[in-house]
């Protein structure tokens, strides 16, 4: 008896020690998360300076957050991309020097050899109003005027920090809140929407060397139902280098074309503006660029 007692202790204890062990047995995470934060500012003071010149204060700041789940074949890729800044130049006023707001999320299902097939979804647009000069000026921006959503399926291939993802059923559409800039971004006056039917492209490769990490991706979208060959591009780079544990050198570029989005006035070669049949000044598109360098406080977030 006392046998069976002690063998059914021995049971019950084996029991209990691989249920302790269990319990202390850490969850796998299947998430890895990250956000890279810089701070920016530049203050000049100019007083009875015989040059000449005006007093400013700068002011900039960028987020790029990354926040990735995998497990078994599936993968769900989220980033989001964030910039502001602005100038104060004293004695001539406000200009906002950088706006923006990037996410895109990927849900892919891996196959062979790298490829998978995708889900993505993509939202663009800006934080602030935006004027064509200092503050008081004609606005030419809003938050969600423009905006931009994206979703398309299709097939990824990664390979090393690469990337391509080819979603030749996509869905665009553009937001324009304002009725009085919608013509300016290619939509009709009286539609807050214009939808777009196409193929879209994405480049996306990133690399880190020695402390040193850089992330570009390029978007160019085609649409089936108009002028399918005006492709529609958007390239983003950052580069962040450090000097000291806190402190980096940071750029980021941004380049984007859209025939769409009329803006830039051209002249006649006696210096006149071109004008349409009715005589109003006529705007064409052109290829935007920005561009941001500086010394950032810069952290990461892990």
């Amino acid at each position: 008896m006392k046998k069976v007692i002690i063998l059914a202790a021995l049971v019950l204890l084996g029991g209990l020690y691989a249920s302790a062990q269990e319990a202390a047995a850490p969850k796998p995470n299947y998430w890895t998360a990250e956000a890279l934060t810089t701070l920016s500012f530049r203050q000049t003071s100019l007083t009875d300076w015989a040059a000449g010149g005006n007093g400013s204060a700068t002011f900039g700041s960028t987020i790029d957050a990354k926040a990735n789940y995998a497990k078994d074949r599936i993968t769900f890729n989220n980033r989001l991309q964030m910039a502001y800044g602005f100038t104060q130049t004293f004695g001539v006023g406000f200009q906002k020097s950088a706006d923006y707001i990037i996410l895109n999320d990927d849900l892919g299902y891996a196959l062979k050899n790298g490829f998978s097939g995708t889900l993505g979804y993509a939202f663009k647009s800006q934080i602030s109003p935006g004027y064509s000069g200092n503050i008081g000026s004609d606005i030419v921006s809003r938050f969600f005027a423009p905006a931009t959503m994206t979703l398309g399926a299709g097939a990824s291939w990664t390979h090393k920090g690469f990337s391509v993802t080819f979603t030749p059923l996509t869905g665009n559409v553009q937001f324009v809140s304002d009725p009085d800039l919608r013509v300016r971004y290619g939509n009709e006056p009286d539609k807050l929407c214009r939808w777009e039917l196409g193929a879209k492209l994405r480049l996306t490769a990133s690399a880190s060397v020695q402390g040193l990490t850089v992330n570009t991706t390029f978007d160019t979208f085609s649409n089936y139902l108009k002028n399918p060959q005006n492709l529609t591009c958007d390239w983003t780079l950052a580069i962040s280098a450090p000097l000291t544990k806190y402190i980096s050198f940071t750029l980021n570029c941004r380049a984007i074309y859209d025939d769409k989005i009329k803006f830039k006035t051209l002249y006649n070669p006696d210096g006149s503006p071109i004008t349409d049949e009715e005589g109003n000044v006529k705007l064409f598109p052109a290829l935007q660029f920005q561009e941001i360098a500086g010394i950032t406080f810069a952290y990461t977030f892990k």
